[in-house]
């Protein structure tokens, strides 16, 4: 054998040798071994859950009046401006009064003339009666004083009402504050022209705005899902912007019908009243309202990042080393044991109630198949232990039916837990879990198996990329057999 094929076979088997060592190398790499999930657990302990709606408002006056002159003419003083703590009858603004003021003054001396008229013409008519009953003057005469008097009565009773009219007017030309509060804008100047809000088509010229700011309250605006938590006389906490390390107490008032649409989302304005003794709170001030819609104490909590539903807990089991499989059977288990307690909890209470002559035979029928509650009957045999949330709302539904894992010394198990009052941190537990059991906190469990994805995914692309791997060397053998 030449020494070039001796050359030539080493080589051969170098190029095999390097592509065997290659692909054991990149499958290894491609094939890691996962490492056991880190598992933060917490123990089920007593809370004090309280559930609440958020809202943001704008801090507004409950009662805003705008102050008209039913006077025209020209302002010749005004003793106030912005910010003005009036009280009731205060002056606010004085007109120029000297045309309705002489009306009034030629209406007061029309009256004084009617008044002597009645007089006179009621003497006139006292002698008239007198000689026409002496038969001294016609009948015509008499009548002719009669009306004279009528005529005397009608022309005071007309004095009479312009001087009252002359009044008002003269009284309209000074303006006067109809109530306590304080001036919150002012739209006219000392000078200026104004128009009467009676006799203007354009409803007058507006003086100033004023409000009485020890009642006021927050307009809020609530979203369309919350509102049917929210009625009048629930206790709200307002913060506003302007103190934010300072709380307010309120109470809600009224939620109003008309629903608002903000870029196509629907809210609901609730108005909360608030205690202003301090005066802090001002119009227009922005700020958050919280809703105390519900509140248990001292009750067994689990945190909520230990809850899922039954189809996102087969997903995370494989990540904490489970069989999918077997913790799916697992919870129909428990499933069907819940189903088989109720059932069991019902016959009994049927019983009872024959044994007392206090069932009839409707009710037996019905029994059978319901389980009678505080508010009509709720079915037994319904899916409401199916892991989804039984048409509660997250935020506070009662007897929910969900699942959590609990490690024990034995290993984690899958646990139905059946749920209450939930907030942002916990959610009551009911049954299912019992204080002390440490709950697998998932949100750690899912973070950690989306990790090791992304990093599998990275080396399968970067595997494919190294030169000299198996593709690659299996090319350089063929050519160096080929030479």
């Amino acid at each position: 054998m030449s020494f070039r094929s001796k050359t030539t076979g080493a080589l051969l088997l170098l190029a095999a040798v390097i592509a065997v060592g290659g692909a054991a190398f990149l499958a290894r790499g491609s094939h890691p071994r996962d490492p056991e999930p880190d598992l933060s657990t917490q123990a089920v302990e007593r809370h004090d859950i309280t559930l609440t709606v958020e809202a943001s408002g704008t801090i507004e006056p409950v009662n805003l009046v705008e102050v008209k002159s039913k006077a025209s003419g020209m302002i010749v003083r005004l003793p106030v401006s912005v910010g003005s703590k009036v009280e009731a009858g205060d002056l606010l603004v004085q007109i120029d009064a000297r045309d309705v003021r002489n009306q009034y003054d030629q209406s007061q001396a029309a009256r004084q003339a009617a008044q002597v008229k009645v007089i006179v013409s009621g003497a006139q008519k006292a002698r008239a009666d007198s000689l026409f009953a002496e038969g001294i003057i016609t009948a015509g005469e008499h009548e002719a004083a009669l009306l004279d008097f009528a005529s005397a009565e009608a022309a005071l009773t007309a004095a009479r009402t312009n001087l009252d009219i002359a009044k008002v007017r003269l009284e309209d030309a000074t303006v006067r504050a109809p109530s306590a509060g304080t001036v919150l804008s002012l739209s006219v100047a000392e000078g200026q022209v104004i128009s009467s809000a009676t006799s203007s088509a354009s409803g007058g010229t507006t003086l100033l705005t004023m409000a009485d700011l020890n009642s006021i309250r927050m307009r809020a605006l609530a979203a369309e899902a919350d509102v049917g938590n929210v009625s009048p006389g629930q206790t709200a906490t307002v913060t506003v912007d302007a103190f934010p390390s300072r709380t307010f107490e309120g109470t809600v008032e009224k939620v109003e019908p008309q629903a608002v649409v903000q870029q196509s989302v629907t809210n609901f304005p609730v108005l909360v009243s608030l205690t202003n003794d301090g005066g802090l709170l001002l119009p227009g001030m922005n700020g958050q309202v919280s809703l105390v819609v519900d509140r248990k104490k001292g009750v067994l909590a689990i945190p909520v990042d230990a809850v899922r539903n039954q189809r996102e807990a087969l997903v995370i089991a494989a990540s904490l080393g489970l069989d999918p499989d077997a913790v799916r059977a697992s919870l129909d288990s428990q499933k069907a044991a819940s189903r088989a307690k109720k059932a069991a909890a019902s016959t009994d209470t049927l019983a009872a109630a024959d044994a007392t002559g206090a069932t009839s035979d409707s009710l037996k029928a019905q029994g059978g198949k319901h389980k009678h509650g505080k508010k009509g009957t709720k079915d037994v045999a319904s899916g409401s232990d199916d892991g989804s949330s039984g048409g509660e709302s997250s935020g506070g539904g009662s007897n929910r039916s969900q699942v959590v894992f609990v490690k024990s010394a034995t290993g984690i198990e899958p646990r139905r837990v059946k749920l209450g009052l939930s907030d942002f941190d916990f959610s009551q537990v009911k049954s299912g879990v019992e204080e002390g059991e440490q709950v697998v906190l998932l949100g750690v469990v899912q973070a950690q198996a989306t990790r090791i994805k992304q990093q599998a995914k990275a080396r399968e692309k970067a595997a494919g990329n190294v030169p000299g791997g198996l593709g690659s060397s299996s090319g350089s053998s063929k050519k160096g057999g080929g030479g």
